[in-house]
């Protein structure tokens, strides 16, 4: 199957989807069952200059560092198990995705105007006992993302943060 060719531009990082995730403009809210059409997408703050070292499940991503954010959100109507790609203009820097991360996360990579569960659900992020997973894919410029989630219980979310690059970046997917 292929990715469905998203909208970019200069500052826009995300460049497809497949299958499942949707790209939407940033909503009024995430918060649970605010925002329920299975997986949504949406950038968050685009090039930016990170104001201190970002924790990421896998180490960190200095200060100083030029980034963009992007959010993917699992709250479904129908499906249990949920599965999409996305891929992005600027290599994967890190990801977020656990409760404690994402809240840390959400003020200064979160969209304005947009209402985040900052603290108020404990498992906004992937869950060990789930059949929730990620990979890195396309020479790092994307993510597969597999999110479980039994509708009306709660939701699943991750934050990646992806490097800007205003002229564009070695390798990045057309």
């Amino acid at each position: 199957m292929g990715l469905a060719l998203g909208a970019t531009s200069a500052t826009a990082a995300i460049v497809a989807t497949a299958p499942a995730f949707v790209q939407i403009a940033p909503p009024p809210s995430v918060l649970l069952n605010q925002l329920e059409s299975d997986t949504d997408l949406f950038n968050e703050p685009q090039c930016f200059t990170l104001p201190f070292n970002l924790t990421t499940d896998n180490g960190f991503v200095p200060a100083n560092t030029l980034i963009s954010s992007h959010f993917l959100h699992g709250d479904p109507d129908t499906n249990l198990l949920l599965n999409g790609r996305v891929l992005f203009n600027g290599p994967i820097l890190g990801v977020i995705s656990s409760t404690a991360l994402l809240n840390a996360s959400d003020a200064p990579c979160g969209a304005a105007g947009t209402a985040y569960p900052t603290g108020i659900e404990p498992n906004r992020g992937l869950e060990p006992a789930q059949a929730d997973a990620y990979a890195i894919i396309a020479g790092g410029f994307g993510i597969a993302a597999q999110m479980e989630v039994p509708p009306a219980s709660f939701s699943d979310q991750i934050r990646v943060i992806t490097r800007c690059c205003p002229g564009g970046c070695p390798g990045a997917p057309d």
